[in-house]
């Protein structure tokens, strides 16, 4: 009203300023005034100006002038320029192709000289998946700029039409329009497709051509991208390539090397990755320092991330950090590192900066306090939060499901059920990860007799297990000896429409058919599970191994796991070879588990301290201080090894050395067990003399001088 009031005022002089006009025109359509439009459009003058007709085509778009929009730019708009305003310039554009008024198209983009406006309109066809409205605008326009060319071929590669992009790329080279960007947009869209060749094709003519049109960082950033993830080589062979060019690797280059960082990389890979960052002349900005959080966790490197840190957060190279993401990555980091007042105190820093965090933010500082034992501090963090009108929408079950977590490893099980039923009366949407953490904390804390309830919980809210519930539950029944249970969920595993058990669940009730005794419905699993296509892997053969090994057959067991390693070509690991070194020593069998244990070291497995345990204690109950004597020396590296596995000696020595408390008990038991005290008493004094390391230090500070 009071925009209508000063307009009337103002209409008395004889003609009105244009930018009142605009201005009214705009308060117009803002407050949708149907009166107010009506009088700016009846103090129109002849010819308008671009502020003004956009006002008046703005008003239009808001549905309060009648009548065809054309008309209205065309008569009472005098074909105004409006590509200023992208929005009104597409509706007068869209009435063109809708009119099939090619005409019109052509006056509104040869109303003002070729720029910016005309792009942003081809952009905004674009953006709307309009390829073909957007080449009508582009092959309309009056003039044809580099930029113009680079917004289409955009399109054309967004949109994955290749023939249309080699299309515009070609006129554009032949116009002399081509720069880096347009060849840089090619290059990604060869890329995109994985042609790899065409790339580099493109990238050797930017090199040919010199000058403005030669390859730059972003270029080399778009190949080294697609080459991450076929490898970190080629992508650091391209880096190798970027500096021969005189370009510098810049904070992009460095993210996406970081990006292709996974558990399985590499230590090099790291460190290169690491010392590439560091050389930087340029500031880190917020989404390297996310990268490098994220690749160090995800490699499980804490020594790099260490140094990344003191990088990031330590003296003259500190990042200024505003974004919530980037907290959230740095207190992920801490939480990591089991530095929880790291993460407190970036948790606080984004607080007084008065950053609202997301719901991501805060999963990391619950999941850094749950996941180093305080989960406590977590539910009091939550609770606060829950208590802030701006905070309390972004909690969800997934950060209750951390504390849940938390608690339930701590296996305080009323703590676990009392947030549980906090989470149900808050009203939060229970996922299948909370169910399946609830089941996990029913299992550690021995309250099984929930299982069914939270069970048919789950179907009452339409959440329908996965393998890692029936898991969860199977190895639950099985470690507290309900097998008849426990075959029951494989059932109705077996008789599922949407998922079938897989290995995990196969090797859980294996392991439970060994701790009861079960040898035949064990070996029957087994069976049962190659037929229905499941391969088993190497912790099956351990399984097996132990399966027959409680069961007392040690024989069956070497059967077992040579029939199934042969038939599904797997090579056996120390666990499985543990178990079946164990299937000997443990009925007392001392010549077939020498035989076992030289089977291991033929199959270039280094033993481990469990190996030893299994050995020593064997041949000590079996009275043989030759034989323990002689293990203790290749263990611990010492000359006297027995002749029969000195071919060996590398991989007998064991790395980290044996654990003072099994040396102590063995030379106890030579001395008094296989009586031999002299023996024993030799076998101390050369243990003393051993370099280093060959015998783990004593708990309590006790040495061995006995």
């Amino acid at each position: 009203e009071r925009a209508r009031r000063l307009f009337q005022e103002a209409s008395g002089s004889v003609a009105l300023a244009p930018e009142l006009l605009a201005a009214a025109a705009l308060a117009a359509a803002a407050h949708r005034d149907g009166t107010l439009a009506q009088a700016v459009l009846a103090k129109l003058p002849e010819k308008p100006t671009q502020e003004v007709a956009v006002g008046v085509l703005r008003m239009y778009s808001e549905g309060l002038l009648k009548g065809s929009i054309i008309d209205l730019w065309e008569k009472q708009l005098a074909g105004s320029a409006v590509l200023s305003d992208v929005r009104v310039a597409k509706l007068v554009a869209d009435a063109a192709f809708k009119c099939q008024r090619a005409d019109v198209l052509g006056r509104l983009l040869s109303a003002e000289p070729v720029g910016s406006g005309h792009a942003a309109l081809v952009k905004a066809f674009g953006a709307e998946g309009r390829a073909k409205d957007a080449r009508k605008v582009f092959e309309a326009c009056p003039e044809k700029s580099t930029v113009l060319y680079n917004t289409l071929l955009d399109i054309c590669v967004d949109g994955r039409d290749l023939e249309a992009a080699e299309h515009i790329m070609a006129q554009a080279v032949a116009e002399g329009m081509a720069d880096a960007v347009t060849y840089n947009t090619m290059i990604k869209k060869h890329l995109q497709r994985g042609d790899f060749r065409a790339a580099r094709a493109a990238i050797e003519t930017m090199r040919t051509a010199g000058g403005s049109l030669a390859p730059n960082c972003v270029t080399f950033n778009e190949f080294i991208d697609a080459a991450i993830r076929t490898g970190t080589k080629p992508a650091w062979d391209l880096v190798e390539e970027m500096k021969a060019c005189g370009l510098k690797p810049n904070g992009v280059t460095c993210s996406i090397l970081l990006k292709g960082v996974q558990q399985s990389s590499a230590p090099g890979d790291v460190e290169r990755a690491l010392a590439l960052m560091e050389s930087l002349e340029e500031p880190m900005d917020e989404v390297l320092v996310s990268s490098v959080c994220e690749a160090c966790i995800r490699a499980g490197r804490a020594d790099s991330l260490k140094r990344a840190l003191r990088r990031i957060r330590g003296g003259a190279t500190t990042v200024a950090v505003m974004g919530a993401h980037t907290f959230g990555s740095l207190i992920r980091a801490h939480g990591f590192l089991g530095d929880v007042s790291g993460a407190w105190t970036a948790w606080k820093e984004m607080r007084s900066l008065s950053v609202i965090p997301t719901s991501t933010t805060i999963g990391c500082m619950v999941e850094a306090l749950a996941s180093n034992g305080n989960p406590e501090a977590a539910h009091r963090l939550v609770q606060e939060l829950s208590g802030e009108e701006q905070t309390r929408p972004l909690l969800n079950a997934t950060i209750y499901g951390s504390i849940l977590k938390g608690f339930s490893h701590q296996k305080h099980f009323a703590k676990v059920w009392s947030v549980y039923k906090e989470v149900l009366a808050i009203g939060l949407e229970i996922s299948l990860a909370t169910c399946n953490t609830l089941l996990d904390a029913c299992a550690r804390s021995g309250e099984l007799e929930r299982i069914p309830t939270l069970l048919q919980d789950m179907a009452h809210r339409g959440i329908e297990a996965n393998v890692v519930t029936y898991s969860t539950v199977l190895k639950a029944y099985c470690a507290d000896g309900r097998l008849n249970m426990a075959f029951q969920v494989l059932e109705e595993m077996k008789a599922s429409k949407n998922m079938q058990p897989d290995e995990i669940a196969y090797n859980t009730l294996i392991d439970g058919c060994a701790r009861s005794c079960w040898y035949d419905r064990g070996v029957a699993l087994l069976r049962e599970m190659e037929q229905r296509g499941v391969t088993p892997s190497v912790y099956t053969l351990s399984v097996l191994a132990k399966l027959a090994s409680r069961c007392r057959r040690p024989k069956q067991a070497e059967q077992l796991c040579g029939e199934v390693a042969r038939k599904h070509n797997i090579r056996l690991n120390v666990h499985a070879h543990n178990n079946l070194v164990a299937a000997w020593t443990q009925q007392g069998y001392m010549r077939e588990g020498f035989e076992a244990f030289e089977r291991m070291l033929h199959d270039g497995v280094s033993p481990d301290v469990r190996t030893y345990t299994l050995m020593l204690r064997g041949c000590v109950a079996a009275g043989d201080a030759e034989s323990a004597a002689g293990l203790l020396r290749a263990a611990t590296g010492l000359r006297g090894m027995p002749v029969r596995i000195s071919m060996f000696s590398q991989k007998l020595q064991l790395r980290g050395g044996l654990p003072y408390d099994l040396v102590d008990e063995v030379l106890d038991g030579i001395a008094t067990k296989c009586y031999d005290g002299r023996l024993a008493q030799q076998l101390r004094w050369d243990l003393k003399g051993a370099a280093g390391g060959s015998v783990q230090q004593p708990r309590g500070g006790r040495t061995g001088g006995r």
